[in-house]
């Protein structure tokens, strides 16, 4: 068998018939199977799909009766598929059948994973307000920059991989993740994935699974993945490094300007700030990049505004993501501005994975732009090409203006 269709339901049994009848047509002539897997749904969902095995073989029904969950359904229907591929997709009918053939043809080109994607070119959604909007946004920024996630649309729940490579792998998969797919991405470590374009549709039946619960269990899973599953390069554990010495330096300037008698207002702190940025920009050029390091007096004053700027970047980038994750959690679990005390740890785990996201973020921007390869585009190359293009802007400026003069 070529193609297993894994799809996992709960209370989805308007939607079974109307998404296995547009599997069918969508499919054709390949051969498959499609594996219903079903958490017990009261609605009874798992009785209308056996309803459909009975007169169609190629249909499957797998009744999960313990260990709820979206990864732990998906996991047990790809260990218990029957293809060489398999590949998952929503009961809700906002995944587009269609395009499971050109993800298959993709996949036997070469790829080990195949992503439906509503963010790469041809892809979209559907009557998506602004909020929601901004939270897949957020969650998506999440994931490529605190995992390191290429992919232009990681929370895709609607994906495609060789039924070998899971098995390989299906040992160290953790089910309780909201996004199954960055769990297998994080252990599969696959070394070429590509993005088939779809157009999310509206929600036909049923209610969205999306709440604040399930916002929580991402973000205790990107700060597993984080911590476990990504293999970080020696240079950003240094720049890590650096960053923890920083801190120290910051609070220790911090009590000596604060004594008695001394600087008490913000000054100490914007003082203490920047003798601590000094520092992290002098070790990082010593140590962190030494093969890259600035040399003589032009190069490091250039170097150290450059890292400045890096560093207040990352800093923005900061305090945007902890606001949007604390403001997105308030809205689902529908929390007063201000939390009680017993209910702020919430709080601490934005600011932690905000803290993980700039971190990240700060090192990526002074590795490409402070500290660049060779070759590559470095805070002195921008600024030239900036002074060019204001050059080139004048130049056209005074010749507009000679030409009016000689009319």
């Amino acid at each position: 068998m070529k193609l297993s269709i894994v799809t996992p339901t709960f209370n989805e049994s308007p939607n079974i018939v109307p998404l296995i009848s547009s599997l069918r047509g969508a499919l054709g002539e390949i051969d498959y199977e499609i594996l219903v897997v079903d958490d017990n749904s009261p609605d009874l969902t798992w009785s209308v799909a056996e309803g459909m095995s009975s007169a169609d073989p190629r249909i499957r029904v797998l009744r999960r009766m313990q260990n709820p969950g979206l990864g732990a359904a998906v996991i047990d229907g790809f260990r218990a598929a029957r293809g060489e591929a398999v590949a998952c997709i929503d009961a809700d009918l906002q995944h587009d059948p269609s395009i499971l053939p050109q993800m298959l043809a993709v996949l036997s080109r070469g790829s080990a994973v195949v992503v439906g994607s509503r963010y790469v070119a041809g892809g979209g959604t559907q009557r998506w307000s602004m909020v929601r909007r901004l939270e897949s946004w957020i969650a998506t920024k999440v994931a490529q920059l605190v995992l390191g996630v290429k992919l232009k649309d990681p929370m895709s729940g609607y994906f495609m991989l060789w039924r070998r490579d899971f098995c390989a792998v299906q040992n160290d998969l953790n089910g309780n993740g909201f996004k199954i797919l960055l769990e297998i991405l994080a252990r599969l470590r696959p070394s070429a994935v590509k993005e088939v374009p779809y157009t999310f549709g509206p929600r036909s039946a049923g209610q969205s699974k999306l709440s604040g619960r399930v916002v929580l269990e991402y973000l205790k899973q990107v700060c597993r993945l984080f911590a476990i599953g990504r293999q970080f390069p020696e240079r950003f554990i240094k720049f890590s490094i650096v960053g923890g010495l920083g801190v120290v330096v910051n609070l220790a300037i911090m009590a000596l300007l604060i004594g008695p008698g001394r600087v008490q207002d913000w000054r100490a702190s914007a003082m203490a700030s920047l003798a601590a940025n000094l520092h992290n920009y002098v070790l990082n050029n010593l140590w962190t990049f030494s093969e890259r390091s600035h040399r003589g007096r032009q190069l490091l004053v250039k170097g150290y505004f450059s890292y400045l700027s890096m560093s207040a970047l990352g800093l923005a980038i900061t305090t945007a993501v902890y606001a949007g994750l604390t403001w997105g959690l308030t809205r689902f679990l529908q929390l007063p501005p201000q939390l009680p005390g017993s209910i702020e740890p919430i709080r601490l785990v934005c600011q932690l994975v905000a803290i993980l996201l700039g971190l990240v973020a700060n090192y990526e921007l002074n590795k490409t732009i402070t500290w660049p390869e060779e070759g590559n585009m470095g805070f002195q190359r921008v600024i030239e090409k900036l002074k060019r293009k204001v050059s080139v802007k004048e130049f056209h400026r005074s010749a507009k203006g000679a030409e009016g003069r000689e009319a």
